[in-house]
């Protein structure tokens, strides 16, 4: 089945080729619809098309800038290449750092705007799969909008696509913050009225399930950041409950098969990757060492030998605060291993070692986005917040036996601000190098105490530094668009 998907998405990114030029060229997404949409395999195309992008824009190293590198737990690795280096430091430059183009991920939501305008207009055999693919659309743009919100703050507010150069969402200014989430709630919303309950579906794409575990993140994120308060609490617990309730998902009783074992159980939504495609691009290459960096003796035993020069590593920092916090911790191994050969010390991540082909190492393994074990945090989370604690405790621990194997771990007496902070430090651990780091502790409001070198810095940026500038080619194909104030 992953192989036919594969080729399946290979032939969709050709289709969507041809617009490439125009993406490079107009400030915003344009893709022309011309010849496509009138039928329910171009719509299903369409949307197979999406999900391509989709994993073009969230993978590689761009993964980790936009989702971890600002927590403080990242490092240049063997390579010793420093453009990272204003995401370590946390001294974001409109100019120099990587990845403050939004261009790539408006290109997947032009892709969602194209399907959700002329999907309602196409013949189905089935009303159910018509749902099923405006439902995929909704989600990706919901989760686009999610992932724009939180990296810029205020950003251009496009729904409908844009299929002429006269279109008057061509140059779009950025739209307030407030008004990007109500419509990320409209999108969660939409997908999960459309979408049957069909089961696990295939992991790489939306479901019931996937829908409700952003529906929670985004809720958690709005009632910490953005005033949402106990309502927005309550709504996250709920949708956390529609996910634990499912039989079709669990928790593994091993943390190491999670990373090992593709389309298990825990996993509720990942991002599809495949030897038949050759793929090279999943951002676990990044974290295995060259041959040539490595002495022969060590070479693949301990030391994991990939295709690329090891470019990021955690610091000392997640190792010796976090990892090694408390003995035992079974992840700690899955996460980071470290081996000392010839008094030299040799660091790598140790979740993504994707599969050896033909005697190379391939980072084909699946960019876990959502799994179960998120679901019971982001419940212990809300439950928390609305002041449940002793609840919560319940359900921490169950994230923490299979961590330490002790049940009951964390006692019942421990105080609501206590059970907030262990939440976040089980987060951290849990998922490690998993896109996952960086705005958690954001939402929980610990950046300026967590993050060493934001220390003392609240009114750095104008007080937006935890925002990132606009790349000024941005600003320079479209002029309605203003830099981050403080940038």
């Amino acid at each position: 089945m992953k192989k036919i998907i594969a080729i399946t998405g290979l032939l969709i990114a050709l289709v969507f080729s041809a617009c490439e030029d125009q993406f490079n060229r107009d400030p915003l997404s344009l893709i022309t619809s011309q010849n496509m949409w009138g039928t329910e395999s171009e719509a299903r195309a369409g949307i197979t098309g999406m999900y391509s992008e989709f994993r073009s824009t969230f993978n590689t190293e761009v993964y980790l800038i936009w989702f971890e590198f600002r927590s403080g737990f990242w490092q240049v690795g063997a390579s010793g290449a420093g453009q990272w280096d204003d995401l370590f430091l946390n001294t974001p430059n409109a100019t120099s750092t990587p990845s403050t183009n939004w261009r790539d991920i408006y290109n997947v939501i032009a892709a969602a705007n194209l399907a959700l305008k002329h999907i309602p207009d196409i013949d189905f055999a089935s009303e159910n799969d018509r749902n099923t693919l405006l439902a995929d659309a909704y989600f990706v743009r919901a989760f686009c909008y999610f992932a724009l919100g939180r990296i810029w703050g205020d950003v251009p507010l496009i729904t409908s696509p844009i299929e002429s150069l006269d279109d008057e969402n061509l140059y779009s200014s950025r739209s307030d913050v407030s008004l990007v989430f109500a419509q990320i709630k409209a999108d969660i919303d939409q997908a999960g009225n459309l979408m049957a309950d069909n089961g696990a579906r295939n992991r790489i794409m939306a479901s019931k399930a996937g829908i409700n575990m952003l529906k929670a993140d985004v809720y958690l994120w709005t009632a910490k950041r953005m005033g949402g308060g106990n309502a927005d609490l309550t709504t996250a617990q709920t949708a956390a409950d529609a996910v634990l309730s499912d039989s079709n998902y669990d928790l593994l009783a091993d943390y190491e098969e999670v990373f090992r074992v593709e389309q298990n159980k825990e996993i509720i939504f990942s991002i599809f990757f495949d030897a038949l495609e050759g793929s090279q691009n999943q951002y676990g290459q990044r974290f295995t060492y060259q041959a040539n960096q490595v002495p022969a003796a060590i070479q693949n035993n301990p030391v994991p030998i990939g295709s690329s020069a090891q470019w990021h590593t955690f610091t000392d920092h997640y190792v010796n605060d976090y990892l090694d916090a408390t003995p035992g911790d079974i992840r700690k191994g899955i996460n980071n291993q470290d081996t000392i050969y010839n008094s030299k010390l040799f660091r790598w991540v140790n979740k993504y070692l994707g599969e050896f082909v033909s005697g190379t190492r391939i980072a084909i393994t699946d960019t876990r986005i959502y799994r179960f074990a998120e679901a019971i945090l982001f419940k212990a989370e809300a439950l928390n917040g609305l002041g449940s604690t002793p609840e919560a405790i319940i359900e921490l621990n169950k994230i923490a036996e299979r961590a330490y194997g002790t049940p009951d771990y964390y006692p019942a007496t421990l105080t609501q601000a206590e059970v907030d902070s262990l939440i976040l430090h089980e987060r951290l651990i849990e998922f490690g190098a998993e896109g996952k780091s960086w705005f958690d502790i954001v939402r929980f409001g610990k950046a300026f105490e967590l993050v060493p070198t934001l220390v003392g810095r609240e009114n750095d940026y104008e007080g937006n530094i935890l925002l990132m500038p606009v790349n000024p080619s941005t600003i320079t194909n479209n002029p309605n668009i203003v830099q981050t104030p403080g940038y």
